[in-house]
């Protein structure tokens, strides 16, 4: 009977769904914590850079080079 049951296709996706639910939701405090957590040290690292960009630009000093900027984005998308 068992063997049926595992030879039926809804009933081993059934299974397997039931499976895969209970797993990520063991594992899913914990990933949210440490993605929290890098999200905030991100987020300090891109504040800073930001505050460090506005800052050269008030003071006149910030400069962008077109050409090196666009010839990135371009291998970027053609990568």
């Amino acid at each position: 009977m068992i063997n049926h049951l595992m030879n039926n296709s809804n009933f081993s996706n059934a299974i397997n769904q039931a499976n895969n639910k209970n797993t990520s939701s063991v594992n899913t405090p914990r990933n949210e914590s440490m993605d929290e957590k890098h999200k905030t040290q991100n987020t300090k690292v891109f504040s800073s850079r930001t505050e460090t960009i506005k800052q050269a630009i008030l003071d006149g000093s910030y400069k962008i080079d077109l050409r090196s900027s666009a010839e990135k984005m371009a291998q970027e998308l053609l990568g």
